[in-house]
């Protein structure tokens, strides 16, 4: 396991998060002077965008999240992206926050498994920001925030092997190992199958620095070339005309990590048949966590970097459904699989002693799944915006 790829994951999936609510936030908006009080505006998706880009890359939150650590569970990570939620008036219910995250968590992954080499995942991390900055390309203190986190990138990653991003990329694909969650956009594609694999391309653009297949040469014991053997390959391979920029500003080339929802598309997800038998067994393969006690002491100092905005005053929160009725969230609420479905775990971690005691008393939680309620109204439901990883 790499102790470089927490970073790394955790500003693609917030990349992912951001594409999916951009997209519905514009198909939801209504124009300002025609909208009720409890409809979206574009000012709406503006300050929600804003909010949680300030609050993903805050100083001290991107400290924590830069320093060399291990991988930890999906449930732990996810409680990051609970917080990350309240830092908008943005308001989610639970099969919403499920569907968001299940669309984050496969999209990743297909970006992953296609990247030519494993370096190139970093290329797709600057795919993810270089789009983030044009959600807020007119904030200049936000964009400061996010070039620093360019910049922390570049100074952490650029002097790594190549072996040590073939490990990033193993932690990576470890991670996300037993997760096959259906999408419409991918099966419309047919990049994915009805079991929810992906389809991976046996042609196209073979890794920058390598040559393409159809050539073996024989070389003596002093190096010296003694054979050449053509032979055929089934795939159409091209060599690529340049490498992607590793710079704060450049074309990076790679078309991965890039917003493949700034055409508007429905987006659906359905659970495998696998995901589902993982789900239904997941409470009698349940092993007591001896790393716990160190994910809640990791969660404190990177959730104490963030500060949670609440509406104010007779502010209420604005609730977004990613399904197309209120009655497909309320079913999809309904079927979920209990294991699949968390509690919101508020932390407050301001003080050693209180956050001890807290960690120590949620502890059980993480493991508790209570279906929610769905809201019907804008203010009503003031759920996270996302059980994070």
């Amino acid at each position: 396991m790499s102790a470089r790829t927490l970073p790394l994951l955790f500003l693609n999936l917030g990349g992912e998060m951001l594409y999916i609510l951009d997209q519905r936030l514009r198909a939801q908006s209504i124009p300002g002077e025609k909208a009720r009080k409890d409809e979206w505006t574009d000012v709406d998706r503006k300050r929600v965008m804003n909010d949680i880009i300030t609050t993903m890359f805050n100083k001290k939150f991107m400290e924590e999240l830069f320093k060399p650590q291990e991988l930890y569970s999906k449930k732990a990570l996810r409680t990051v992206y609970d917080r990350l939620a309240h830092a908008s008036i943005m308001r989610l219910n639970q099969a919403s926050m499920d569907k968001l995250y299940d669309l984050m968590t496969m999209a990743f992954k297909y970006q992953v498994l296609l990247c030519p080499r494993p370096k190139d995942i970093l290329l797709v991390t600057f795919n993810h920001l270089d789009t983030i900055k044009d959600f807020i390309c007119d904030s200049p203190g936000i964009l400061n925030q996010v070039d620093e986190t360019f910049r922390q990138l570049i100074e952490t990653y650029s002097c790594l092997s190549a072996g040590e991003f073939q490990l990033i990329r193993q932690t990576l694909l470890i991670f996300f190992q037993d997760m096959h969650i259906r999408v419409s956009i991918f099966l419309k594609d047919k990049v994915q199958n009805s079991n929810g694999r992906f389809v991976l391309p046996i042609s196209g653009p073979v890794p920058w620095g390598t040559e393409v297949p159809g050539l073996i040469r024989v070389f003596n014991h002093n190096g010296d070339e003694v054979k050449r053997t053509e032979f055929t390959t089934d795939g159409n391979y091209v060599t690529p005309q340049r490498e992607g920029s590793f710079d704060l500003y450049g074309d990076r080339v790679l078309k991965l990590g890039t917003n493949m929802y700034s055409v508007s598309r429905p987006a659906e997800t359905h659970m495998s048949g696998s995901s589902k038998n993982l789900a239904s067994h997941a409470k009698e393969n349940t092993v007591p966590n001896i790393l716990a006690k160190e994910e809640m002491d990791f969660l404190a100092r990177l959730l104490g970097g963030l500060e949670v905005k609440k509406p104010g005053g007779s502010e209420t929160g604005f609730r977004l459904n990613l399904f197309t009725t209120d009655e497909e969230e309320e079913h999809a609420a309904l079927t979920r699989p209990e294991e699949l479905s968390y509690k919101v775990i508020n932390i407050e971690a301001t003080q050693e002693p209180g956050r001890r005691a807290e960690l120590s008393r949620i502890l059980g939680q993480l493991e508790v799944a209570e279906p929610r309620p769905a809201s019907s109204g804008k203010g009503e439901d003031l759920l996270a915006l996302m059980d994070g990883l």
